[in-house]
Formats: structure tokens, C-alpha cells, sequence
């Protein structure tokens, strides 16, 4: 559900405003309301500093991902002059990169001519001789060189000759052969410029790993001290003054359970304020708040958007559903299992913030063990061939009725696709009388009316439990009132010829998108079987190479590396398969608009 706003405006006398800012940040609840184009230019180079420094965490962590964060100080000058020096190291390595990069170059080029010194071909040619390098393709090179000139073959790598020829400083030499012009840098010079540049590379990764390990805590602090600073200045950028600068105004939402706790401090501060209910002009922030269970998908949601303030929060609706379809994906027993021990067993380690993701890991893996028991799959093994009673039990009575487990599975995705559907139109029938009044909802109304009612005359059909006569009559009833409702009553507050226009427009996307959006549940029979294939292929592989001791050996290797190939393929798939039919089919059916920005309270970040 969304948390009820309400929208306070602060009356502060220009000498009290410092403090009453410092209380109202250490209270940690007032979302301060942003003037729009408020964003000066100080702002921005804040955001783009923060970003860098964000940037710099990102790095650090990534180096040691599993390492536990030591304990900051809360000195945030020493926070301060760690990322000095880390921004200041990585710059210094990007220079020394493109060094290394341009001497790796021109070592390469000198390398085939082997060790000299610009010297020693200095003091021949003040001794009148000159040194000529060149270079020719092995079958271009003659022989004959050697007995016209002083020639001397140096090397002969990939295919070419590198040679030099010592002549008179005004001696002409013809033959068909490149000359290099030598690099001032001897081989030696090369080789100790390469390996300084590289020792001080080490030295400075050492120096960022060290970081990772030991100051990662006090440039986070860092951090987020700048967080903090920008939010102040953000608010003050978003504080109105009045009466000469004299009074100072700030707008901002608060939850309503918390409206005792704000008004108490600000009474006892003296603050004249006033409270006013959210109206439809307003950009009211979001703010979830759900049961145990369906909190734990809030972050799947965020990833599209957060539903628009006064509308239904649709996440305890799409939870069980994408928990659901997510099992049906994966749809291994065996992969279900390994999901959720593993993530029972890193819920402890981790912290505060990715408690939830592992939660939710937890419940999409025992998701999974349910339909890869329904399926029968445990590990890419078929539990219905192996000769389980339960399963060849099952496997003769599907087999009697003309069907077999996956012909089940592939209607079972059909039919969860239109009870998801079905649920969903309900749902935005709900949300439109909650948003806009029952008399923009009679459209929607119509639709489920004349939906459930056809089915359910169909199902009566084929069971005969009525006369068809009967049936028929109330076919036409249902068509006729589910029909006068979406053509006609759909928008009650415009005139009849205009709602019988837009509802047969409405049909007709109705009949067309419907079927579609039927059809793409498919995709869950679709990548759940393909991840059964894959684990089977798998076990095939294997199990082909275990003739010997050796053989076992690599049937264990294939096993354990193709199984975990499936898994995160499979996983991955089951991700953001479900996630698509929340997104597109879900949400459109359940009329979700979407576009609410989320709570972010003015707050202290460094403790």
C-alpha cells in the first residue's frame, strides 16, 4: 500500500532557520518539496563530484566484493584525503598506462635489432661510418648483399631479416630493402623504462587494494557526508524568503502516522507551520509499505516505476504471480533447493540493505522446487523416468486421459496468463473507482461482467448441467448487459454517441490485445522446458565420458561446470521473463499509469 502524505509549509524566522535545518534533519521524515529548475551551477558540480566519488566506492568494492567493511572513523577530513589520493593514484595509472602502452611500442621496434647504444653509432660515424639498418622479407632478402656491402644479419623473425650495412658516410647502397630509421633509446634503456613504469603500476594497485581492505569505511563516510551536504544546500536552494529576507519558507511531505512526532518538535521549537491534505496539482512522493512477504518484491517493481500517488500499489498483487511464473521458468527441483539453502545461508552475512534481495531469492527458490516437483526435474534428471510410484502413478493416469506433463504445463501457462489478466482488470476496475468515481469505471465493469459471464456459460455447456435453451438466454442477457455497459456507460460524464464511439474502440483493442496478451504466456512453458533440455543434455554429456576413473573425473568437471552454466542462464531467463508479463501484460490490463517519485526524506546519513 502507499503511505498517506500530507504537506507542511514552515514559517522560520531568518536568525532560527540554521537550527531549525539541523533538527529537521536529525528528525529524518520531512521529503522537502523541490522548486522546479531550482538546480544551480554549485548543484551540479556537487553531483558530478559525488558521482566520482561514487564511482571511486564502486571500484573499491569491486575489488573485494566478499571482504567485510572495517569500522569507520567518523573523521571525514581523513575520508576526504583517501579518495585525494585514490583519484589522484588513478589518474597517475591512466598516464601510466598510455606509457606503458607507447613504450611497449617502441620496445617492439627495437627489440629485433637486439642490444646497441646510440653512442657506439655516434663515434663510427665520426670515424666516417655509417650505420644503415634495414629490414626485407626473407624471400626478398640476396645474398649477394653480403659480398657488396659490409653487411651484417642481425635477426630474422615472423617471415622478415633485420640487417645492418656499415659504410662511408658518402658511400650510395641499391638494393630493395626498407630502411629503418633507430630509435635514439638503446634495448637496455627500454627494458629499465618498462620495468620502472610497471613496478610503480604494482606499487599503486597495492596501494588501491590496500584501500578496498582497510579505508573503505572512511571514504564511504566521506560520502555520504557529501550526500549530506548537498541535500542542505538543495534545501536551502528550495527555501522562499519573505518580508526582506526576514522569514524563510520551506515546503515539504511527511507521512501522516508520523504527524505527532513532527508537530510536538516544532511546537517545542516555536515553529509556525501549516498542514494541508495532498491535492490532484500536487507531486506527492511514494512511499511502500507492505507485508513481510510482498515487501520483499518492492525492488522488482522499482525497476519499471513506482505507481502514482493515489493509485493502487499493485506489488502485494504482482508478488505471489512472479513468484510463481519465476518457479515455472526455472522449474528445477534440484536448482530450487541450491537457490534457497544458498541464500538461507548468506542472509546471515550480508548486510542490512541486501537482506531482502536474499529473502526474495529464498522465496523464488522454493517457487522453484515447487513446479520442478509438478514437473518432475531435479538436476536435469526426469523424476518421471526414473521410477518413483508417485510419478509413474502419474505419468499412467495422464497417459490414460490422451496427455502427458507437458501438454499440463503448456494449458497451466495459458490459464495462470488469464487469471493473471482477469485479476488485473479487476484490479484497474478497483483503481478507477478509487481514483476517478464509479462512473468511469462501468466501461471496465462491463468487460469483467461479460468475460467471467461467457466463460462461465461455457463451462455450463460442456457440463450440462442446465438446458441449452436456458444457457442461451442468459448468453444474450450477458451480452446484452456486459455490451450496453462498455458501449454505452463507459464514461457516464460525456454524451452516449461518444462513449458508443470509444467503446467500439475499445472493443476492438480489447479482442486484438487480449489474445496477444494470452499468447505471450507461452514463454513460461517455453523457458522452463528449455532449462529441463539443457540440464538433461548436460547429464547426457556426462554420463557418456564415465567409462573409467579418469572419465568420472570429467564427468564430475562437466557436471558441476554445465549446471551452473544452466543455472545462471535459466536463472536469468526466469528473471526477466516474469518480469516482462508483470511490466507489459500485468500492468496494462490492472491500468497502472505509474511515474510517482519515491520518498527521500531530508536526513542524516553520517552517524
Amino acid at each position: 500500500m502507499i503511505i498517506p502524505m500530507v504537506k507542511y509549509t514552515f514559517l522560520v524566522y531568518h536568525h532560527e532557520y540554521v537550527n531549525f535545518l539541523a533538527n529537521l534533519r536529525d528528525m529524518g521524515m520531512v521529503h522537502i518539496v523541490e522548486k522546479k529548475g531550482a538546480v544551480s551551477d554549485d548543484i551540479r558540480d556537487q553531483m558530478q563530484y559525488i558521482a566520482k566519488v561514487e564511482k571511486a566506492l564502486r571500484q573499491l568494492r569491486k575489488l573485494n566484493p566478499d571482504a567485510e567493511i572495517p569500522k569507520s572513523t567518523k573523521n571525514i577530513e581523513l575520508g576526504k584525503a583517501l579518495y585525494e589520493e585514490f583519484d589522484e593514484i588513478e589518474s597517475s595509472l591512466e598516464h601510466q598506462r598510455q606509457q606503458l602502452v607507447a613504450l611497449q611500442k617502441e620496445f617492439n621496434e627495437v627489440e629485433p635489432w637486439g642490444y646497441f647504444t646510440s653512442e657506439n653509432i655516434k663515434q663510427l660515424a665520426n670515424n666516417g661510418i655509417a650505420v644503415h639498418f634495414y629490414t626485407a622479407a626473407s624471400r626478398q632478402y640476396n645474398p649477394e648483399w653480403e659480398t657488396q656491402y659490409a653487411l651484417s644479419e642481425i635477426n630474422n623473425i615472423g617471415g622478415y631479416v633485420y640487417f645492418v650495412i656499415f659504410a662511408n658516410s658518402d658511400e650510395e647502397i641499391n638494393i630493395q630493402a626498407e630502411e629503418v630509421r633507430m630509435h635514439d633509446k638503446s634495448l637496455q634503456l627500454l627494458e629499465q623504462q618498462k620495468k620502472s613504469i610497471e613496478e610503480n603500476i604494482t606499487t599503486s594497485l597495492e596501494r588501491i587494494d590496500e584501500m578496498s581492505k582497510q579505508h573503505f569505511g572512511e571514504i564511504e563516510n566521506y560520502y555520504h557526508s557529501l550526500l549530506e551536504s548537498l541535500a542542505y544546500d538543495k534545501t536551502l536552494l528550495n527555501t522562499s524568503s519573505e518580508a526582506n529576507d526576514k522569514l524563510k519558507i520551506l515546503e515539504g511531505w511527511l507521512p501522516t502516522e508520523k504527524e505527532g512526532i513532527l508537530e510536538e518538535q516544532l511546537n517545542s521549537q516555536g515553529i509556525v507551520y501549516l498542514a494541508q491534505k495532498p491535492t490532484k496539482e500536487d507531486s506527492v512522493p511514494v512511499l511502500l509499505k507492505n507485508n513481510k512477504f510482498a515487501s520483499k518484491f518492492e525492488v522488482i517493481g522499482e525497476l519499471y516505476a513506482l505507481p502514482k500517488y493515489g493509485e493502487l500499489d499493485l506489488t502485494p498483487f504482482y508478488a505471489p504471480f512472479y513468484m510463481l511464473f519465476f518457479g515455472f521458468c526455472l522449474g528445477d527441483a534440484g536448482y530450487g533447493i541450491l537457490m534457497s539453502i544458498v541464500a538461507l545461508f548468506a542472509h546471515r552475512k550480508v548486510s542490512k540493505e541486501l537482506k531482502p534481495i536474499l529473502m526474495l531469492v529464498f522465496y523464488l527458490g522454493l517457487a522453484t522446487i515447487l513446479f520442478g516437483l509438478i514437473g518432475g526435474t531435479f538436476f536435469g534428471i526426469s523424476l518421471y523416468d526414473v521410477g518413483f510410484s508417485f510419478y509413474s502413478d502419474l505419468q499412467l493416469m495422464l497417459k490414460a486421459n490422451n496427455t502427458n506433463i507437458n501438454n499440463v504445463l503448456f494449458y497451466s501457462s495459458i490459464a495462470l496468463g488469464g487469471i493473471q489478466i482477469m485479476f488485473g482488470m479487476v484490479l484497474k476496475a478497483i483503481n478507477e473507482c478509487k481514483v476517478f468515481g464509479w462512473k468511469l469505471a462501468l466501461g471496465t465493469i462491463g468487460w469483467i461482467f461479460l468475460i467471467i459471464g461467457l466463460i462461465t456459460i461455457y463451462g455450463l455447456k460442456t457440463q450440462a448441467v442446465l438446458p441449452e435453451a436456458t444457457l442461451n438466454i442468459l448468453q444474450y442477457v450477458v451480452l446484452g448487459i456486459g455490451g450496453f455497459m462498455i458501449l454505452v456507460l463507459n464514461n457516464l460524464t460525456r454524451n452516449p454517441l461518444i462513449n458508443i464511439g470509444a467503446g467500439l474502440w475499445d472493443t476492438y483493442n480489447m479482442v486484438t490485445g487480449m489474445l496477444g496478451d494470452l499468447l505471450s504466456y507461452i514463454r513460461l512453458f517455453a523457458v522452463g522446458i528449455s532449462s529441463a533440455i539443457l540440464g538433461f543434455v548436460f547429464n547426457s554429456l556426462a554420463l557418456s565420458v564415465s567409462g573409467s576413473i579418469i572419465g568420472v573425473f570429467f564427468m564430475i568437471i562437466i557436471l558441476i561446470v554445465g549446471h551452473s552454466i544452466n543455472i545462471f542462464m535459466s536463472s536469468l531467463g526466469a528473471f526477466v521473463h516474469p518480469m516482462r508479463l508483470i511490466f507489459v501484460e500485468f500492468y496494462k490490463n490492472a491500468g497502472f499509469s505509474g511515474g510517482g517519485k519515491k520518498y527521500n526524506p531530508f536526513r542524516k546519513i553520517v552517524q
